[in-house]
């Protein structure tokens, strides 16, 4: 049977479970288990690159980084060299402890590297416990078995799972995605799995589904092609003079997230006054909770927004051009960095990305540069003391005398790079 990564279409599911008291405490101890091997890796090459630096003058650092260095190539070898972090960690061999978390820390840690290589995301650093939990772990077919119900981690049935370590576990998620994984008529498989507990306090479980066979059929042909403009004023303004509203999710709870904050102040520092620890404390964790809880109810109403207007856009056009955004350095801006991450505008990006090789369609991104100072008419470009303020929200060309508005202006330059790229 092919591996996940052979297979040519993947899908993500994401379920909640309802483990028990002693199923909560596998999922802790692995999520330890795991974040204690990262951390391992990190400080072994923190101390390498701090060894480098004195090794030329001190020997004893010279003889420290020939003993780390010969540690690091023990830890960065595989299968049976695994034993080393074993042996130097000796609670992972403890019966609870899934067998894969040494191997998904690593695989984890060298992902790290590569993001901070191709992506600039900084060099990897410890991961400190908190309040949240996660792990992952692989699943495994013996030769015969396939499918959803034949590997360590199957379905039992629509509302049961199987997970190593932990055992049987009631699930639950949306019947629409369920029937549709149980209905594939293709040869499906499960990868790598999940398991997470939020800051409110809930346990999930995200399952990685490849399949040779689609799981969703394309879209039938429109002949319709779209650029879109990303803003805060409107969310989304396309080039046919179209738009979608900011939510503004965020906005919307602020002062009841602010006085819940507060309260939750207030209880931290009546606790450190008792002399009672944070975790011990019933009123602290009752109101950071409600704290996660408002947060999460956020994030939720801006996915499914995001996920609406994703889906709007792709099924009703064969191609969509948007703005390749670099939303890390717009949210330096400290004036806009609340309204620029309360709008999302990188999730709304990948999303679109994602649905298009869902559904068969063409998304292009493109360089954001003079999109919006460029004349869509004539091509004049507004430099100089032309250059047209974020508060001038339409404009005559100087060049051709067309009028536009900023935003569907900026749309239909966007459809024309893309169109060009093509």
């Amino acid at each position: 049977m092919k591996k996940c990564s052979q297979m040519n279409y993947h899908y993500g599911v994401v379920l909640k479970i309802y483990p028990s008291d002693a199923q909560k405490h596998i999922i802790a101890v692995n999520d330890g288990a795991q974040r204690a091997v990262y951390n391992l890796l990190v400080g072994v090459d923190k101390e390498t690159y701090r060894l480098k630096k004195t090794a030329d003058i001190v020997p004893a650092d010279r003889k420290r980084l020939e003993d780390v260095t010969l540690k690091i190539r023990e830890l960065n070898g595989s299968g049976s060299d695994m034993a080393h972090i074993r042996n130097t960690l000796p609670f992972l061999n403890e019966p609870e402890v899934d067998g894969q978390v040494i191997a998904t820390a690593k695989k984890n840690y060298t992902a790290a590297w590569k993001n901070m290589r191709e992506r600039h995301t900084g060099v990897p650093t410890f991961h400190k416990k908190s309040y949240e939990q996660s792990y992952q772990t692989s699943n495994h077919y013996q030769s015969g078995h396939e499918g959803l119900n034949g590997g360590s981690i199957r379905f039992l049935d629509r509302k049961h799972l199987k997970l190593p370590i932990i055992g049987r576990i009631r699930c639950s998620g949306s019947p629409k995605i369920i029937d549709k994984l149980f209905s594939h008529s293709g040869q499906t498989r499960i990868g790598t799995v999940t398991v997470s507990r939020d800051a409110v306090g809930e346990y999930w479980v995200s399952l990685q589904i490849a399949s040779d066979d689609p799981f969703v059929e394309s879209l039938p042909k429109t002949g319709s092609q779209v650029g879109i403009d990303l803003n805060l004023i409107d969310l989304v303004n396309d080039s046919e003079g179209g738009s979608f509203e900011n939510p503004r999710c965020r906005k919307k709870i602020q002062t009841k997230l602010a006085k819940a904050q507060k309260k939750m102040s207030r209880r931290a520092n009546q606790a450190k006054k008792d002399g009672r620890e944070l975790r011990n404390s019933r009123n602290y964790q009752e109101m950071r909770q409600k704290v996660a809880y408002l947060h999460r109810k956020t994030a939720r109403q801006r996915a499914d927004y995001l996920n609406f207007v994703s889906k709007q856009l792709i099924k009703s056009h064969d191609l969509v051009a948007a703005e390749d955004l670099k939303v890390r350095n717009l949210v330096k801006n400290h004036c806009l960095a609340a309204a620029i991450s309360d709008a999302g505008w990188r999730t709304l990006l990948t999303m679109l990305k994602q649905k298009g090789e869902m559904y068969g369609r063409d998304v292009i991104l493109v360089a954001p540069q003079y999109t919006t100072q460029t004349c869509s008419v004539c091509g004049h470009v507004m430099t100089g003391d032309q250059k047209l303020p974020l508060s001038v929200r339409e404009w005559d060309c100087p060049a051709c005398g067309a009028h536009h508005v900023r935003d569907t202006n900026a749309a239909k330059n966007i459809l024309a790079k893309a169109l060009e790229s093509l």
